[in-house]
């Protein structure tokens, strides 16, 4: 990481110190590397770590199941009967139950069971997963550990797939704040959604986590960081190349790694040892084109959004004014409103004009708009 030391420290110490820590912002600015680099100390430290992203979960029933996995996946004699299970396609219960060195009902209770069961999770799903929380603060007693939940994109706790999200976050403070020995690592790409489920007074999750604002990289920090990265492949790079780098991916951590990633390739196939300028401007097609699969994803959830979403999110890529030409206002700021809610594009300062923050996607929506070209952003 580049610039994310003091980030990683200041988390994993307050989670080692069991307090609750939210981290929320835009996608692939650096949460989840943070969050990773964190749990990675967290471990250093003998302490369990029990990792699930909502986003990948399809409803509670499968959170539930994902979390206590993750949670058992500490213990090296269950990590391998569940490895072995998965491989074989067997049930991890009742490979679990046949593991004759781990007695897992007398050690951990039945919550094991109730969190492991199909047929339960799906008839009662948020006791399988209060039943999971549950066993995190049971493993951390039972081991002598102290235990770190991570839940990342914690936004979507309160989509429908989850039912409702009001009830499922009071259940979980009411679970997570008795158990001592558990600290949480909430993070989210969507930062006004997740203020609105841990900054509200009458909210479940009011103060129960501290919001952590990640520190922006400094272009000191971007210009030490890649010159002793090239320097590992005894690569340099030209001092108008380097601002040219930083300019371009405008301090977006993926982006700007990116960049330089793609302009250090570029150097390799030339058999050059230096990075020029042109190498950089060749590496932002480059790394355009490495997003391609990744924009157009984003760009089909853009069009789910709503009928008007694709049309104000390339007005905002592109910086036209004004936004809500030829569409009735309420018709566009249904559509903003949408972007801003699926992560898309956000306010600066959480108000005034619309931004979108991800340099690469802008590029991309941008070149769709009347007259786009990449030239003009070089």
């Amino acid at each position: 990481m580049i610039g994310r030391v003091e980030d990683v420290d200041r988390v994993s110490m307050a989670l080692l110190g069991g307090i609750n820590t939210v981290l929320a912002g835009p996608r692939r600015t650096g949460k989840t590397t943070v969050a990773d680099a964190a749990l990675a100390i967290c471990r250093r430290e003998d302490a369990y770590v029990a990792a699930v992203d909502l986003f990948e979960a399809p409803d509670v029933a499968s959170l539930a199941h994902r979390l206590t996995i993750a949670l058992l996946n500490n213990r090296p004699p269950l990590r391998r009967a569940i490895a072995d299970a998965v491989h074989s396609g067997r049930s991890i219960l009742e490979a679990l139950r046949t593991t004759a060195t781990i007695r897992l009902r007398e050690d951990l209770g039945a919550d094991i069971e109730v969190a492991l069961e199909v047929s339960f999770a799906e008839r009662d799903p948020a006791g399988a997963l209060l039943a999971a929380l549950r066993l995190a603060q049971t493993l951390a007693g039972a081991d002598g550990r102290r235990v770190v939940l991570f839940f990342d994109e914690f936004q979507d706790i309160a989509s429908r797939r989850f039912g409702d999200g009001e009830t499922i976050t009071r259940q979980m403070r009411g679970v997570l704040q008795r158990s001592t020995a558990v600290s949480v690592l909430f993070a989210g790409s969507v930062e006004h959604l997740m203020r609105d489920l841990f900054a509200p007074s009458d909210r479940a999750l009011s103060q129960f986590g501290s919001f952590h604002e990640l520190a922006p990289i400094t272009v000191e920090q971007w210009t030490v960081g890649l010159r002793d990265r090239l320097r590992l492949d005894d690569t340099a790079i030209r001092d108008d190349a380097l601002e040219r780098a930083i300019a371009l991916g405008e301090m977006h951590p993926r982006a700007t790694m990116l960049l330089a990633q793609q302009a250090h390739l570029i150097c390799i196939e030339e058999v050059a040892r230096e990075i020029d300028n042109a190498m950089v401007i060749q590496a932002l097609g480059r790394a355009l084109g490495a997003e391609r699969l990744r924009h157009e994803q984003q760009l089909e959830r853009i069009r789910s959004i709503g009928r008007h979403a694709e049309r104000m999110a390339v007005r905002v890529a592109a910086g036209d004014r004004p936004l809500y030409a030829d569409l009735k206002p309420q018709q566009a700021s249904r559509a903003l409103t949408g972007l801003r809610d699926a992560g898309v594009i956000d306010r600066v300062d959480g108000h005034g004009r619309w931004v979108l923050a991800d340099p690469l996607l802008r590029i991309y929506l941008a070149s769709r708009s009347p007259g786009g070209r990449l030239e003009g952003r070089l």
